[in-house]
């Protein structure tokens, strides 16, 4: 018969290590002295200004962006390890630009419109028409 386990000896607490590294803040803050956790507070910013700027100018469709913070690390032989820390923004893309013009006929671009032509011929003489004098009406005739 197998001797049921009582509770079990407390573990040892380990040893409190007061330069263990917790947040990421705390591993991005290493970098250049604390500069490169500004270089990357400074670029979120930029962007989420960038977002907005967008959005107020072009509308949400392609309002969109990235951050990536890429963090390499290469272990030494006494345990030490050397790191390395990179940032890109990359912002939202701005639309195409747009115009519009017609072609006329000989296949060129143009800003004149073939409606405008339209309106340049010269008034049509309605007499031998179809006209109702009381509402102005003109009716062709087929």
């Amino acid at each position: 018969m197998t001797k049921p386990k009582g509770p079990g000896l407390p573990r040892p607490a380990e040893p409190r290590d007061p330069y263990k590294l917790t947040s990421l803040e705390q591993i991005l803050a290493l970098f250049d002295s604390g500069d490169f956790l500004e270089k990357v507070m400074d670029g979120h910013r930029d962007l989420q200004i960038d977002l907005m700027e967008h959005k107020a100018e072009h509308g949400t469709k392609g309002c969109q962006g990235t951050m990536t913070i890429q963090v390499s690390y290469a272990l030494g032989k006494s345990g030490d390890v050397a790191m390395g820390a990179n940032v890109a923004f990359k912002g939202p893309k701005k639309p195409p630009s747009s115009a519009a013009a017609f072609i006329n006929d000989q296949g060129e671009l143009t800003l004149y419109s073939p409606f405008m032509k339209r309106m340049h011929e010269p008034v049509r003489d309605v007499t031998g028409t179809n006209y109702d004098p009381e509402t102005g009406e003109i009716r062709d005739i087929d």
